[in-house]
């Protein structure tokens, strides 16, 4: 992290911050560090420290292998305990009848519709909740509002490994992220009226902009440096205001809300980020048992890598086999961490497989 002279915070305050970060983890990762300006020209020689007053080093968690596999553990894990996971099922609507819900759902494959019943009907539907909502007849306390995030896949711009932190000129949060031999770069922070956003001129010029004024680099990147592009929306909480102003734009909150409509026990989740998923999760999970519905695998560890056995049963197993004889010459990872962290304890499987037919 670089702070740049005359920013609102002095470093040492913000390094301060760092130690209270580092308290709430438990001090499992690595201690804070202060650097001086000539500690980060040292560190790292591409960053341009020309205004700088000094910067930082602070450690965090990461997903070794992206938020869709993540994403992918949970719904696979559930499908283990009985959990029917469709994809391509888009819900039509729903409604009331009794005790229970009756969702309208369509395979958009086919065109196939199908009627789902259920005891709750819990609306998870991220930056289309309001629109579901719309269609089932449901009226919340909150709402979305919409901002839209942007990175770009650029040529890698530091053999380093580690992330480098700036406050953009908006006084947001600014990223270089190492992902092999490519940077991921970014992010803005636009506000916007659907979820459907796109990357515009703009917002590359912001991007590589912010990019090439802290960096030092041979020559300043351009669009023809851009090999890919990443583009979401940030559902933001807000309540329902008459004037249906917001202040503060950039300062509103991604913490999530929950709200339930206990006499026809519905959920609405609003706003949240991936890495509040099992705390967002476990809330759910407590309002389901008070509406009545017993759910059979809620005090069991239903996250997270298996039992550390496993992963010694699946090395043991590989390195008989000397899977990583068949690793490729390009990769810059063993055949058997890549099957692991990918698979998780189906790796296990994998290796049955292999045993079958090596190609």
């Amino acid at each position: 992290m670089t702070i740049d002279r005359g920013f609102r915070f002095h470093p040492l305050f913000l390094w301060a911050g760092t130690w209270v970060y580092w308290l709430f983890g438990n001090g499992f990762t690595r201690i804070p560090r202060l650097l001086f300006k000539r500690s980060l020209q040292r560190e790292e020689p591409v960053v341009n420290t020309q205004n700088a007053a000094g910067g930082f080093e602070y450690s965090d968690a990461r997903l070794p292998d992206g938020d869709a596999r993540f994403v992918f553990q949970f719904v696979s894990s559930a499908m283990e305990r009985g959990c029917i996971a469709a994809n391509y099922v888009e819900s039509l609507g729903a409604r009331r009848e009794g005790d229970l819900w009756i969702a309208r759902t369509r395979n958009v494959i086919d065109g196939q519709e199908m009627d789902i019943r259920a005891k709750v009907l819990i609306n998870a539907a991220g930056p289309f909740a309001d629109d579901h909502n719309a269609l089932t007849g449901e009226e919340t306390e909150h709402h979305h509002l919409f901002s839209k995030g942007i990175h770009l896949i650029v040529p890698r711009i530091t053999p380093n490994p580690r992330i480098l932190t700036f406050f953009a000129d908006d006084g947001r949060l600014f990223f270089a992220i190492p992902m092999g031999v490519r940077t991921c770069v970014g992010t803005t922070d636009t506000r916007v009226e659907s979820p459907f956003a796109e990357v515009t001129d703009e917002d590359r010029r912001f991007v590589l902009d912010n990019l090439n004024k802290r960096l030092n680099l041979d020559r300043p990147l351009t669009c023809a440096d851009i090999i890919a592009e990443r583009c979401g929306v940030r559902p933001l909480v807000v309540k329902t205001r008459a004037d249906g102003n917001v202040r503060d734009w950039l300062h509103l909150s991604r913490k999530h809300e929950i709200d339930v409509d206990w006499a026809k026990a519905h959920l609405s989740i609003f706003g949240g980020k991936l890495t509040g998923c099992i705390n967002v999760g476990d809330e759910v999970s407590g309002i389901v048992a008070r509406l009545g519905i017993a759910l059979p695998h809620r005090e069991s560890l239903w996250y997270g890598e298996p039992h550390p056995s496993v992963r010694e049963e699946y090395l043991r197993q590989a390195r008989r086999m000397n899977l990583d004889g068949h690793t490729s010459p390009e990769s810059i990872e063993s055949l058997s961490g890549r099957l692991w962290r990918r698979h998780g304890q189906q790796a296990l499987d994998l290796l049955a497989e292999i045993r079958e037919d090596p190609r």
